[in-house]
């Protein structure tokens, strides 16, 4: 017999987690405590939790709505499950019997080396062909559910009528004249990047990032904020240049230069990139010797600590972040669904 994968465990989590949380059974404006006759609202706790730490906040809200996607996820999978079989007129249990043994994958040694180099730390020293007997049969547990689980995706992304409606979570970030951008003021999408120029993950992330430039065209705004960590001695410097560059209409060459050239990235060797890219050198020698971008620079460090970012790269994506280097299919997902809601 094929049970419901996680339909009532989904259900009994989301219980769990609100009680626990606290978020979903009491409203902004319900009293939490009280000191005498002057009273503690909901909004008055959260408010003081962003303050004092808005990235643990933002990391478990965050945590809370995954947890949630993926029981509705599943919740959603059951129910196509059910009308599938209704309208093939037979049982739920002969319908995934007909269509999950060509789902179920056979356990490839790949797959097993795959699994052992993820996690060789947790073996104690055990050798991949030690392992292997274990492993094996670890995977040959999943594959069932994995197959239930791509029966269910199939059925979603035939399906016309499915509509996700749970709220993420999201923080709104401001966005002035001073920062760079790319695209149209109006655009259905805005990305807001906090980022590093001497960060590895940023620069692997604005692969991506053209690719959705490619991809969605004018329902794109991306936003460039810097976030130089304390431990990139030059990325302060080089977010200092962006925008001596971005006054002569050069941010965006720059910000390439200096993502491809990560390890030139000091005084010199950004004064040389801007000669290369055709800026005004004196004009940019004496504001990058200046500092005055300095403050700027701090002023968006700040934000992005306000904004709950404590790692670059973190984009937020109409206000739902995405922390890391993340693949594109988690930006296109987001955005996909950013997309829906705004459909008439």
């Amino acid at each position: 017999m094929f049970h419901r994968i996680g339909t009532a465990a989904g259900a009994a989590g989301l219980t769990v987690l609100c009680s626990a949380a606290s978020v979903c059974a009491q409203a902004p404006t319900d009293v939490v405590g009280r000191v005498g006759d002057v009273t503690v609202t909901m909004a008055d706790v959260d408010e003081a939790w962003r303050e004092n730490d808005a990235a643990a906040r933002a990391r478990m809200l965050q945590e809370l709505y995954d947890t949630r996607r993926r029981a509705l996820d599943i919740v959603i999978g059951d129910i196509l499950i059910d009308q599938e079989a209704a309208a093939q007129g037979t049982s739920r249990d002969a319908l995934l019997e007909a269509e999950l043994p060509s789902r179920s994958l056979p356990v490839a040694d790949e797959d097993i080396a795959l699994l052992f180099g993820q996690n060789q730390n947790a073996f104690g020293g055990r050798t991949l062909e030690q392992m292997r007997p274990e492993i094996r049969g670890f995977l040959e547990q999943q594959r069932p559910t994995q197959a239930l689980r791509a029966y269910m995706n199939e059925l979603r992304a035939a399906a016309a009528d499915v509509r996700i409606e749970l709220e993420p979570p999201r923080t709104p970030v401001s966005v002035d004249a001073s920062d760079a951008t790319f695209g149209p003021d109006d655009a259905v999408i805005e990305l807001v990047e906090y980022s590093d120029f001497q960060c590895p993950f940023c620069q692997q992330l604005t692969e991506t990032l053209e690719q959705l430039k490619t991809a969605y065209g004018s329902d794109v705004r991306l936003v460039f904020k810097d976030y130089p960590l304390p431990n990139h001695a030059q990325a302060f410097k080089a977010a200092e240049a962006g925008h001596c560059a971005l006054e002569q209409g050069k941010f965006w060459e720059l910000h390439d230069t200096m993502f491809a050239n990560q390890d030139e990235l000091g005084v010199d060797d950004l004064k040389r990139h801007a000669g290369e890219l055709g800026m005004d050198q004196a004009t940019f020698d004496a504001c990058l010797d200046s500092g005055r971008f300095a403050a700027q620079v701090n002023d968006n460090l700040r934000e992005g600590q306000e904004d709950g970012v404590s790692s670059t790269p973190t984009v937020f994506i109409n206000g739902r972040s995405v922390m890391g280097a993340a693949p594109y299919a988690v930006f296109e997902q987001i955005i996909e669904e950013e997309l829906a809601r705004a459909r008439p």
